[in-house]
């Protein structure tokens, strides 16, 4: 009889760790399907961007563009838009607009005067610096919104000379800021005047018989190598500085125009300017654009 009673409480010990155990699968069943249930489309999370601040995540919503584009600059007199490739200068105080090719970087300019670059000779009381990669554009705030000039980028924060061949002007840049520029003539046929990189080889003042009639009153020689030299085939005088070189003229009217053999022609008043500003060894980039 005790052996029956131990034998049916087993069976009964038995059946009810059965019934724990598939209780226990189904509630595991149940967790993992509510896991991996969709979220519903309107029920997902607003986008945002997620900013690092003195190394705590401040959580702000993701920015949105404007018809005008995103504001790069903004002082009291304009606001600067930059929209795809190009930005938009909007006057403040009057509603007046400037738009310029690619945007960039933008500088304050207050109070500079005429003896100071940019532009040595003009006088800024109000303005902005616009900076991109090719190119530099001075606008005027006050006392007239306007542009003032548009050069281009040196890309460095040395002195360097720039000819653009496309319109005929000569860049001077003193310790990367743009301090004058100059109407030049270059080469009747395109190819004359070399393209490239080239430096100053010497310079030569006439106080006699140095310098020919037509290369006015100074000279300064660009190192120009074989291989730049569309004129000769290893001219041995362009490497030295002797073939190619800024000078001045006897023919005056032929500065901003396509007149020359190759070299760079300047009003004879400039070129003496731009030699006692220049040294050897100067790079000069002569360019087509």
């Amino acid at each position: 009889m005790q052996k029956f009673l131990n034998l049916r409480g087993a069976k009964y010990l038995i059946v009810l760790l059965i019934i724990m155990t598939i209780g226990l699968f189904d509630h595991l069943n149940i967790k993992q399907e509510v896991h991996h249930k969709p979220i519903p489309q309107n029920k997902l999370p607003i986008p945002y961007s997620i900013h690092t601040v003195k190394d705590k995540q401040k959580i702000a919503p993701a920015p949105t563009n404007t018809k005008q584009g995103y504001v790069i600059f903004e002082n009291d007199q304009v606001a600067v838009y930059r929209n795809e490739q190009m930005a938009d200068i909007v006057n403040k105080q009057t509603g007046q607009r400037i738009r310029v090719y690619r945007g960039g970087t933008v500088h304050n300019i207050i109070g500079k005067s005429a003896n100071k670059p940019p532009l040595v000779g003009d006088t800024i009381a109000e303005g902005i610096k616009l900076v991109c990669y090719d190119e530099i554009t001075i606008i005027g705030i006050k006392p007239e919104f306007k542009v003032i000039s548009t050069y281009p980028n040196p890309r460095t924060g040395s002195d360097k000379i720039i000819i653009n061949k496309k319109n005929n002007t000569l860049y001077l840049y003193k310790e990367g800021e743009l301090y004058k520029s100059y109407p030049v003539a270059t080469g009747e046929n395109p190819l004359f005047t070399p393209e490239g990189v080239f430096k100053i080889a010497n310079k030569i003042e006439n106080h006699g018989q140095e310098l020919k009639p037509q290369l006015g009153v100074r000279w300064l020689g660009l190192a120009v190598p074989f291989e730049k030299d569309n004129r000769a085939e290893k001219d041995a005088r362009a490497p030295v500085g002797r073939k190619y070189g800024i000078h001045g003229t006897n023919e005056p009217d032929s500065i901003g125009k396509y007149a020359s053999g190759g070299c760079i022609r300047m009003d004879n008043r400039q070129i003496a300017e731009l030699f006692k500003l220049v040294e050897v060894n100067t790079p000069v980039e002569i360019r087509h654009w």
